[in-house]
C-alpha cells in the first residue's frame, strides 16, 4: 500500500512546478512580511533612543551628543521591535537581505545636527527672567513637546493607567480592610 502512496506522490511532483529555485540565477520574489535587515532614513531620525530600548539584544546604539546612529548587523534579529517603537517611522525592514562582507563591522550613521544658535549675553538674561516669571504664574510652556504616539503605544499607555488604578483601588480597599479588621479585633478583646 505505501509504493502507491509513494508513486501518487513522485507522479505529482514530476507535473507540478518545482517548489526550488536555481538561486543565484533566479531569486523569488520577496513576500511582504519578510524581515530582512533594518533600514534607517536618518533624515527622518531624531535620535529619541527608543529604538535602543526595545532592542531586546542590543543591537542598537544612538548617541545624541556625536548625532550618530549604530547598528550591528551581526547581532541584530530582525524581530522588528525597534520599527515598532519609532515615533517617526524613520525605520523600516528592508526586504532584501545585507550585503555580504568579510569584516564583522557596525554600520554608523551620522546625522548632522542643528546646533541652536547662541543667544547674546543680554538676550539670555531676559529669556531666563521671562521664563521664571512664567514659571512662577504656571503659564509657561511644557518642559518638552509632546511626541505622536501610534495607536499600539497609545493602547499600552491606556492599558497601562488603567492597571496603575485598579492596583491603587486594590491596594486601598486592602488597607481598609485591614483596618476594619483591626477595629473589629480591638472591639470584639473589650
Amino acid at each position: 500500500m505505501g509504493g502507491f502512496k509513494l508513486g501518487k506522490m513522485t507522479l505529482r511532483s514530476l507535473f507540478s512546478k518545482p517548489a526550488t529555485v536555481q538561486y543565484p540565477f533566479e531569486k523569488r520574489e520577496p513576500y511582504p512580511a519578510m524581515r530582512g535587515h533594518v533600514v534607517n532614513d536618518i533624515d527622518e531620525c531624531i535620535l529619541c533612543g527608543l529604538c535602543t530600548r526595545a532592542c531586546p539584544v542590543q543591537a542598537l546604539a544612538v548617541n545624541r551628543k556625536e548625532g550618530t546612529w549604530t547598528i550591528n548587523p551581526y547581532r541584530c534579529i530582525q524581530c522588528g521591535y525597534c520599527i515598532r517603537e519609532c515615533p517617526r517611522d524613520s525605520l523600516s525592514m528592508g526586504l532584501t537581505p545585507p550585503e555580504a562582507s568579510a569584516h564583522v563591522e557596525a554600520i554608523v550613521m551620522h546625522k548632522e545636527m542643528d546646533e541652536a544658535p547662541v543667544p547674546a549675553k543680554g538676550a539670555a538674561k531676559a529669556a531666563d527672567g521671562e521664563r521664571a516669571i512664567k514659571a512662577e504664574k504656571g503659564t509657561g510652556a511644557p518642559a518638552r513637546p509632546k511626541v505622536k504616539l501610534t495607536p499600539e503605544q497609545e493602547a499600552r499607555v491606556a492599558a497601562a493607567r488603567a492597571a496603575k488604578e485598579a492596583k491603587k483601588k486594590a491596594e486601598a480597599e486592602a488597607a481598609a480592610a485591614v483596618s476594619d479588621g483591626t477595629a473589629a479585633a480591638g472591639d470584639a478583646a473589650e
